[in-house]
């Protein structure tokens, strides 16, 4: 067993460091988050979670889904450059938003004035783009809802569609679904043809490939991909106008030796012009 210079266990000194480590984070969380709140920064609500890094790290929270990391990056420069905490934000994992850039600040200043020197140097950079970032999420979260109504569907649609290569997690979203048919059928899920679908984020659209298909389905598939033929499918029920009273057509008019219509009837007779011969000078 290794052991230090005073006889402990080495794996207990170095657990030992890093619990002293993890409390000092966690009280310097404590003192950023009052003064962030004591300033009512973003409106306050914010909290602190301290983190295992190696050399010491800590997370400011707000209910509104901003936050932001300080972190000890290692004693790898020399006196105070050395005691210095990088600050970053933290943002969804479905934004695609250009971070704002990071700074660092004295882990040896007054917590209140390292709250205030982070909220002035780093904070406006960090706002200008989390809005964006946390509407990308939310358009992913409302992507994803739609790719799993869609599957369903299309597994209700085809038993034998499954999906691949993705975790138990990402499987109900998926993007791609798979299935086998012909000789390749699974067992209680047969199918005529093998094929692939590929959903687009939205589930609005999709690339279906197909394998192996009968050519009796071959022709079916095209007839349904005629624009020019209208599509049979399920006709849902839709509120309609109360019906309106009939109305009955006036009945025909009979003159001896002939019969008029009602239109007819009623139509003006023509205007007689007078002939050249019976106009007077």
């Amino acid at each position: 067993m290794t052991t230090s210079d005073h006889g402990t266990p080495m794996s207990q000194k170095i657990e030992d460091e890093r619990r002293a480590l993890h409390r000092r984070f966690d009280a310097l969380g404590t003192r950023l988050a009052a003064a962030l709140n004591a300033d009512r920064i973003q409106g306050g609500g914010w909290t602190h979670k301290a983190g295992q890094a190696c050399y010491g790290s800590v997370t400011l929270h707000h209910p509104d889904g901003l936050g932001f990391d300080l972190s000890h990056q290692g004693g790898y420069h020399k006196g105070g450059a050395g005691r210095r905490l990088t600050v970053r934000g933290i943002y969804p994992a479905d934004s695609n938003v250009r971070h704002a850039e990071a700074v660092t600040v004295s882990m040896d200043r007054e917590p209140t004035a390292m709250a205030r020197d982070i909220v002035r140097r780093w904070m406006p950079g960090y706002l200008a783009v989390i809005g964006q970032a946390l509407e990308s999420a939310r358009q992913a979260d409302r992507e994803r809802a739609a790719r799993r109504a869609l599957n369903r569907r299309m597994e209700q649609a085809l038993p034998g569609l499954h999906a691949a290569h993705v975790n138990e997690h990402e499987a109900p979203h998926r993007h791609i679904s798979y299935w086998s048919g012909g000789q390749y059928s699974r067992e209680g899920a047969a199918a005529h043809a093998s094929g692939s679908v590929m959903l687009t984020n939205d589930a609005q659209h999709a690339n279906m490939k197909l394998t192996d298909v009968p050519a009796d389905l071959v022709l079916q598939i095209l007839a349904l991909l005629d624009a020019r033929q209208p599509l049979e499918g399920t006709i849902s029920p839709r509120q309609v106008a109360p019906a309106r009273k009939e109305i009955h057509a006036p009945p025909p008019l009979t003159i001896a030796g002939e019969v008029l219509s009602t239109a007819a009837a009623d139509a003006p007779e023509p205007a007689i012009l007078p002939r050249a011969d019976d106009c007077l000078f």
